[in-house]
């Protein structure tokens, strides 16, 4: 809500619920104002609309080109209706268990305007009514407080400052016990209400009078900098003095070590002496991930000790690959049938290599190795799209890793583990540099101790979004046999995409044709200026593109960072406008700022496994339903049903930061790149960027970028003890 813009109020009597999620409380409703004989549309949160209610909405008006004007209700509150008649529809609409139109009028004509007051305060008076016994007033009365409760728990967190959006959502979470829970620990809604975060809980706090060294609000700011630094940096740790550091930054306030030492006495944050840098420190986990490394560690450490034996020598299990490779119609290398040995040989092994190497040429007579072998063998990927890929590549059925494991959303937990393991012989991962910790961990989890897992990726690309660094973990421990592809085969090195990425890993420059050159699938284009480059990004996008024969449909724009002028949001923008403009008949929908329109391409930001859909899903509005208030999006597996009130999940994905393109490949990418991302320009995120392009690549924007990104080869260190742990130098479980 743009706090800057006043409200507008309207009053009036609920028609008629047109849409109701019982889950998050959007609502569609139609209201007849006071004083009016035409109905308005009134969107919003309502806990529990009832037709006949009399409510006060506070809200913007806005125009829609089909529907016309509907308000946007950011605060309501429900009031008695005060007319005879008023009542009797209130107490007719259903609203209340045991009463329907036909009761309603018999209590009225008894009680008239007081009818209400009746059932407040002198419910056993009903007895007075025909028709009604000591069962049915107990019935009216329970639910007639129950409704009660809603409108006081709604009136209460709405006048602490609390939008209607999330006051659903906590009474659906602790329902009457709402009030109580907000007042003793407001801080608690962070942890326990998705959407509601530290920061939210602290203004809510404050109106609530909480002081600023209150305990709870240290301790809540204390788990709110672990879990962020989970989410943003990669750590699975933070040392007691970054963490403090950081605590202290957003909380202003003393008494920091006293309530961190109470939440690990507690064991809600979890404390392990370390030394980092040959200085002695004491590393603060957060319970869960200090168990998912440490089990992790222990699982990848026993399983890798297990031999593999293949009833072959190593000359005869040589000669054995070269006749299958023969049969295959294929050619490999030598570096390429040892990987194969290796690979097929070895309980837990890494298969890595850059563009060009030949992996999925690898990987495909792996595959027909271990069929050869008569193995079960599973093909997984963490996204859909690298699924795809590894499919074709592999010729055999792949799935993601999430579906692969199955997400059971009663138990709320995967339905593999370790006490349902997957049915397979051997487990291949592709685009294993994505697999964070907890991934990884769910994932082994489902092993049993004699299945064999390979891990394949490009160790030299962006690690993963989430906690840790498995895939280099793993090969740095030296527990795992690693098979290192390094040849660039002939026909790969005519690709300047090719070549490009090898030279920027590296260390160099690359070549930089310009796009008059022929015959060149990478190429440059000069941006000065941030507001120029994003310019001319949608200029290639929609025009210059399209000239030469590629689909505005199969081009991604990535950039390294989401705000700035050319940053993923503002592209985002002009690219809309650009693709897919406003027009008659075209439906759209605004929520939180953000019109998502039919044809607009979109991405899911996390995990919902009630949906079925997973971070980092691309997909495309099929349809939008402005009575059903859903919103259609057909993702690359299935197509998923969102309603308005879930859209925060969706970003539009015609710009993708680079590390959201992480495990996709485009046929083309425009990679825009500026002294404005100077922040995130590093070596590995601009290799990542390139080899994301599979027939085509544009960069736009400056040299001095460039050379600055291609120069910085210092990784951001992530704080993780997988390594260790894994070489037996900590106790793993």
């Amino acid at each position: 809500m743009d706090l800057g813009q006043p409200l507008d109020e309207v009053r009036g009597v609920l028609e008629r619920v047109t849409f109701h999620n019982e889950e998050n409380g959007y609502t569609v409703a139609r209201l007849l104002p006071e004083g009016s004989r035409e109905v308005v549309t009134v969107l919003g949160n309502f806990a529990d609309p009832v037709v006949g209610e009399f409510l006060r909405c506070e809200g913007i008006w806005k125009t829609h080109p089909k529907w016309g004007p509907q308000m946007q209700v950011q605060r309501y509150e429900a009031i008695r209706p005060a007319s005879v008649d008023g009542i009797r529809r209130y107490l007719g609409s259903g609203m209340v268990k045991g009463v329907g139109p036909v009761m309603a009028g018999r209590i009225v004509d008894v009680f008239g305007e007081r009818a209400l007051d009746i059932i407040d305060k002198e419910p056993r008076r009903l007895l007075e009514v025909a028709g009604i016994g000591e069962k049915r007033v107990e019935l009216i009365r329970k639910a007639w407080y129950d409704q009660r409760e809603i409108r006081n728990v709604m009136l209460f967190l709405q006048s602490h400052g609390v939008s209607p959006a999330y006051a659903v959502k906590i009474y659906k979470t602790y329902g009457t016990d709402s009030i109580a829970i907000v007042e003793r620990n407001p801080y608690q809604l962070a942890t326990d209400i998705w959407g509601i975060g530290f920061k939210s809980a602290d203004q809510i706090a404050g109106n609530l009078g909480f002081a600023k060294d209150d305990p709870r609000r240290i301790e809540a700011g204390l788990i709110y900098v672990m879990n962020q630094t989970v989410e943003t940096g990669g750590n699975a740790f933070l040392t007691r003095d970054e963490l403090a550091a950081a605590a202290g930054e957003i909380l202003g306030a003393t008494a920091i070590d006293e309530c961190l030492d109470k939440l690990v006495e507690r064991e809600q944050l979890v404390s392990e002496r370390i030394s980092l840098f040959g200085v002695e420190e004491e590393a603060i986990y957060t319970p869960v991930l200090h168990t998912i490394e440490t089990h992790l560690a222990g699982r990848l450490k026993r399983m890798s000790a297990r031999p593999v034996s293949v009833g072959m020598s190593d000359v005869e299990l040589s000669k054995w690959i070269a006749e299958l490779v023969a049969r295959q119609g294929v050619a490999l290398s030598g570096e390429q049938a040892a990987a194969v040995s290796k690979c097929v040989t070895s309980r837990v092994s890494v298969l890595t290599g850059g563009p060009g190497t030949g992996k999925t040429t690898t990987t495909r007579i792996l595959v027909a190795a271990l069929h050869a072998l008569e193995k079960r063998v599973l093909l997984a990927s963490p996204t859909g799209r690298a699924a795809k890929r590894l499919s074709e590549a592999a010729g055999a059925p792949a799935t993601t890793i999430h579906r692969m494991l199955v997400y059971d959303p009663a138990s709320r937990a995967f339905r593999f583990g370790a006490e349902n393991t997957l049915e397979c012989d051997v487990l291949i991962v592709d685009e294993a540099s994505m697999l964070d910790m907890v991934l990884a961990n769910a994932v082994v989890r489902a092993l049993a101790e004699d299945t064999q897992l390979i891990l394949v990726g490009d160790v030299d690309q962006l690690p993963s979004v989430g906690p840790g660094n498995v895939l280099c973990d793993i090969i740095d421990s030296g527990v795992a046999p690693v098979a290192r592809l390094t040849q660039v085969f002939r026909q790969a090195a005519l690709s300047t995409i090719i070549t490009n990425a090898h030279a920027v890993n590296q260390g160099r420059m690359p070549d930089l044709p310009s796009p008059r050159e022929p015959d060149r699938d990478f190429v440059f284009v000069q941006a000065d200026e941030a507001e120029d480059a994003a310019a001319k990004a949608v200029a290639v996008v929609a025009r210059s593109l399209p000239r030469r024969g590629h689909d505005p449909a199969d081009i991604q724009v990535l950039v390294p960072m989401q705000k700035g002028a050319a940053g993923a949001i503002n592209l985002n923008a002009l690219l809309q406008q650009t693709l897919n403009p406003p027009l008659p008949g075209r439906p759209e929908v605004s929520r939180s700022a953000r019109i998502f329109r039919l044809g607009d391409r979109v991405i899911q930001m996390r995990n919902n496994y009630d949906k079925g859909v997973f971070n980092g899903e691309i997909g495309v509005i099929a349809g939008i339903d402005a009575e059903a208030a859903t919103v259609l999006v057909r993702m690359a597996e299935q197509d998923v049903v969102y309603e308005f009130s879930d859209l925060d999940e969706l970003s539009l994905a015609y710009a993708l930061t680079i590390h959201k393109s992480q495990g996709s490949e485009f046929s083309v990418a425009v990679i825009v790149l500026h002294t404005q991302h100077y922040a995130l320009l590093q070596r590995n995120l601009l290799y990542t960027a390139i080899t994301r392009a599979k027939r085509y690549a544009v960069v736009v924007g400056n040299k001095r970028a460039l050379s600055i990104a291609v120069r910085n080869d210092k990784q951001a260190e992530r704080h993780t003890r997988l390594r260790a742990r894994m070489q037996g130098l900590i106790a793993s479980t």
